[in-house]
């Protein structure tokens, strides 16, 4: 059964090297890509605005007023924001002003008490926010709006943040591009003809465009490391539970489930994905977190990778990336850090691994709602078949991974123990590689930003994002400058459960010595 998923991920790998040249004469014209931010506020950190706004050097109404201009001037070409509320929130960044200009409010009280007073943030679709948009794009669920924040919205308004939007994703979020049936697609800032990836890909183009400065987003399978990969930004997906998921949809009340699926922060800057975790961190979880603690890069054990062995069906990773992986390492070194190359083997298996755990849970939400009747699904193979044809009310995405669940990979549940066994193998490993002091440089991704529609071709690259969720690891993905056609590249930073605070402090560091974030506009053609 799992030559058949090689065999599926070989005939993919395939059919894209056959349509590479059909993709590339469909988008022969050069495509566009976001101006430069002209206001100086757009260029800085969160936890720079938030200083600010606390000394009363900056207003909130300015760095709010900034942002929504901003937001109003990239979004055209981008198409990721699908509700806003600016009125609310130029009303709440007043507030926020007064109460300092009273003194009802200190600065030393704020710094204490809501690090991100006044601070602007947009928040995935998939994400309540109370009063705004929360369909998951089905068109079962149209014109739903949330009725109350979820949780991690609630963190980041108890720190003072003032939530402008909420942005683009796949239907159900189940999708590595972000596109659905609802809203149309979201494009990459550096090239619109290219993909933001999914699920979360409207914060990510918002991000990388200066129309952010903190984001929301969900991972399951890679969805905020992806989409950060493709557009330039850093995404932490947290250890599971260290940030509550509860107004997430889709959504079942299954330990299983919830051990794949995390709500995470993506920025543009490695102080802003440090500061956000803090904020939305679980009260549960903070002394196992440790987020407070310093981290000395130096005593730092680092381990890397620079792609899975070579196997039939995978894809090999770009060198491009893999020059990233090598620059890291050899800097870290360089930092002091004890650093070595590692071979995992068992991670040439990750992908069966990843899709036979995922999607032989025992409880997973329904996918394919049927608008005529949102409480059932619609039949899969009817939907496939309408699919081709461009009649169905379904993304392909979502109906692929609806077979696939109905279906379970085509491994019988009989199985699913042997490959549980085979997880928690592979997990012992990365415990006793990692301990509580070490980190993992892996890809994010085999590639840059594809074009549309190509990424859907590349499923065995996913690999390298599944297998954190599959054994619990927290991972942020760090950009590490361009590629040779001038699109963004980067890799993982990963560590044993509840160790993310690793994660982050190597990522602060990465950024310091490669520059993190470039912005689209700096970019020659």
């Amino acid at each position: 059964m799992e030559l058949i998923i090689r065999l599926f991920t070989f005939l993919s790998n395939i059919l894209y090297h056959i349509l590479r040249p059909f993709f590339w004469y469909a988008n022969r014209h050069p495509g566009s890509k976001i101006s430069a931010a002209k206001d100086p506020i757009l260029k800085l950190s969160a936890v720079a605005i938030a200083e600010k706004i606390r000394q009363r050097e900056l207003s909130s109404e300015a760095v709010i007023s900034a942002y929504i201009a901003r937001i109003r001037e990239v979004n055209p070409l981008l198409n990721a924001v699908v509700e806003d509320r600016f009125e609310s929130a130029i009303r709440e960044a007043k507030l926020c002003d007064e109460k300092l200009a009273t003194g009802e409010v200190t600065a030393k009280q704020l710094e204490a008490e809501q690090p991100l007073y006044g601070v602007p943030v947009t928040v995935k679709e998939s994400c309540a926010v109370k009063g705004l948009s929360h369909t998951g794009f089905s068109l079962a669920r149209s014109g739903v709006k949330a009725n109350y924040d979820s949780e991690p919205v609630v963190r980041l308004k108890i720190a003072g943040a003032i939530p402008l939007c909420v942005t683009n994703t796949p239907e159900l979020c189940l999708g590595f591009e972000t596109q659905n049936n609802v809203f149309g697609t979201t494009n990459n800032p550096y090239d619109t003809r290219r993909t933001a990836g999914g699920s979360s890909g409207g914060e990510a183009a918002l991000l990388t465009s200066a129309a952010s400065v903190i984001g929301i987003g969900s991972d399951i399978a890679g969805s905020i490391r992806l989409p950060a990969h493709l557009n330039g930004v850093f995404g932490h997906k947290p250890t599971p539970g260290a940030i509550s998921i509860e107004g997430h949809f889709p959504y079942v009340d299954d330990a299983e489930f919830c051990r794949y699926l995390v709500i995470g922060p993506m920025t543009r800057y490695a102080e802003d994905l440090a500061l956000a975790v803090r904020v939305m961190a679980d009260r549960n979880c903070t002394a196992a977190l440790r987020l407070d603690s310093p981290v000395d890069v130096k005593s730092v054990k680092v381990r890397y990778m620079e792609e899975v062995e070579a196997s039939f069906g995978l894809v090999p990773v770009h060198e491009d990336v893999k020059r990233t992986i090598k620059q890291a390492a050899e800097y870290l070194r360089v930092a002091g850090a004890d650093v070595e190359k590692v071979n995992i083997g068992q991670l040439k298996d990750s992908l069966e691994l990843g899709l036979v755990l995922f999607f032989g849970m025992h409880k997973m939400p329904q996918i394919l709602l049927n608008p005529d009747d949102p409480k059932h699904e619609s039949n899969t193979l009817s939907e496939a078949g309408k699919a081709i044809f461009g009649l169905s009310r379904h993304t392909k995405s979502a109906i692929f991974f609806k077979f696939m669940k109905d279906v379970r990979v085509l491994v019988p549940r009989s199985r699913q123990p042997s490959f549980r066994m085979e997880a928690q193998k592979l997990q012992r490993t990365f415990m006793d590689l990692l301990g509580d002091d070490g980190v993992f440089l892996f890809p994010t991704f085999v590639t840059s930003a594809p074009f549309h529609g190509q990424l859907s071709l590349q499923l065995a690259g996913t690999l390298y994002c599944i297998i954190c969720n599959v054994l619990g690891l927290p991972s942020t993905h760090v950009p590490m400058g361009l590629d040779s056609e001038g699109l963004p590249v980067g890799l993982q930073v990963i560590a044993a459960p509840m160790q993310d605070r690793l994660c982050l402090a190597v990522a602060k560091e990465l950024e310091k010595g490669f520059g993190g974030w470039i912005p689209p506009s700096v970019v020659t053609a």
